[in-house]
């Protein structure tokens, strides 16, 4: 197995282990935690790191079938993994509303199926700019999110008081940073969504590959 590979096994075992903090966090049932702290950590260096299998891969020559299907699968376990966790601790299914959740998943199954039927025909259906920015923007409304769980005031605090310093923790049903983020993020994956259909749309009218 080369070096882009181990990555990203690396990056899943990181992201199960993340899970499992999480699980512990719930488990003890503290609105606040030193945990939040190495959740945090663990997710950003798992999606830090993201691009980087790729970026090894193609420098090296190591671009395989394994690596294509691995890379997409651990994004999947990070990032629908960890708001599956969160929605279940007591308080954040206020910070990541489930409905957001049910967007990124039926978004995840769509785009699945959508590539399978473009590639299948023969055709390229690579990730472009309104999936890569979807990604990122999933990866910091999980980020805030489990600064929130920290106690992070900037992110906790009252919008319509909104301060960098301010002890105020925002309760339901006010909003607060990082349920903003959570949201403004599922409609950038509802726009992504419907940004790949439309291109999947096109490249299953366009003549067969190979044809005139």
């Amino acid at each position: 197995m080369g070096l882009a590979n181990q990555i990203t096994v690396a990056r899943g075992g990181l992201a199960i282990l993340l899970w499992s903090v999480l699980h512990v966090i719930d488990l003890r049932g503290r609105p606040e935690d030193g945990l939040w702290w190495v959740a945090f950590a663990l997710f950003v260096v798992t999606a830090g790191t993201d691009s980087l299998d790729g970026y090894i891969a193609r420098t090296r020559g190591e671009v395989s079938v394994f690596g294509r299907i691995a890379d997409p699968f651990v994004d999947k376990l990070l990032v629908l993994g960890s708001m599956v966790f969160l929605i279940g601790l007591p308080g954040m299914a206020w910070i990541v509303p489930p409905w957001t959740v049910a967007v990124v998943l039926a978004r995840e199954l769509l785009v699945t199926a959508l590539r399978g039927a473009v590639e299948g025909s023969g055709r390229n259906f690579q990730a472009g700019t309104w999936g890569k920015a979807k990604m990122l923007a999933q990866c910091v409304a999980i980020g805030a999110a489990l600064l929130h769980g920290a106690g992070v005031a900037f992110v906790r605090c009252p919008l319509n008081a909104f301060s960098f310093t301010s002890d105020v923790v925002a309760t339901p049903p006010t909003w607060c940073l990082a349920r903003l983020i959570s949201v403004l993020a599922a409609l950038l994956t509802l726009a992504s969504g419907v940004e790949y259909t439309v291109r999947a749309i096109r490249s299953l009218r366009a003549p067969p590959v190979g044809r005139a």
